[in-house]
């Protein structure tokens, strides 16, 4: 159906013929009936991605497929948000490798926008942490790959932004944890040389990230409050 689409910061605004993918069927059904189209996930993109006049939507294509509590390996439909899956995964004792600054992305988009956070240089990006993904190419067949299978196809699709195909189902590793808190320490710095000095004294915290002051002249340029986890 005809509906007006738009991410995060609600520019630009374009009408598109979105479908809404629930089932298996849904989706062999909407890649038969478009001969172009672009997959979207919840939304939550600064910019333009996923914004064309025809799109599939898969928010609602959303299942836990399997879980390995004692290996912490995930497998689900690309269509689920960070958010579902934490609600499943931290009350057994597992988090988010990778997680972005909102939790309201789907795995799929994680995975086409190839991800950071806060503990990029000690974890990398969501990429590096999936095992395996099938992949509804352009021509209706799918794909399974993953860092050692199509590999090629698996590292065009990661950051790819869903140009390489639909991403359905995907397999990838958990980080352990004892509890859901996480232990934070905050250094004051005067300005942006002596942040980040910090940055790199301080690069053995799994998480970092600085509040800066970009509107402070003079020595103070920069002034900061970093933030480790």
């Amino acid at each position: 159906m005809k509906k007006k689409i738009t991410n995060w910061g609600n520019y630009p605004i374009m009408e598109a013929d979105d479908r809404l993918i629930s089932f298996e069927k849904d989706l062999k059904n909407t890649l038969n009936e478009f001969s172009t189209l672009i997959p979207r996930g919840n939304g939550r993109c600064y910019g333009d991605a996923s914004l064309a006049d025809k799109t599939i939507t898969t928010t609602s294509y959303n299942k836990v497929l399997s879980f390995d509590k004692e290996q912490g390996i995930f497998e689900c439909q690309s269509g689920i948000t960070l958010d579902q899956v934490l609600e499943v995964i931290v009350p057994a004792g597992w988090f988010l490798p990778v997680t972005p600054g909102t939790k309201f992305i789907t795995i799929g988009g994680a995975i086409a926008s190839d991800v950071h956070g806060k503990n990029h240089h000690v974890d990398g990006c969501f990429s590096r942490h999936v095992k395996e993904m099938d992949i509804y190419l352009a021509d209706g067949s799918v794909a399974t790959c993953s860092p050692s299978q199509n590999a090629d196809l698996f590292e065009a699709t990661c950051g790819g932004m869903g140009l390489t195909g639909l991403i359905s189902r995907v397999v990838f590793g958990l980080k352990k944890i004892e509890t859901s808190y996480i232990t934070q320490k905050q250094i004051k710095a005067a300005n942006l040389d002596e942040v980040l000095q910090l940055f790199d004294q301080y690069n053995h915290y799994t998480y970092s990230v600085a509040w800066i002051d970009c509107l402070k002249k003079g020595k103070h340029f920069g002034r900061s409050i970093l933030m480790l986890g």
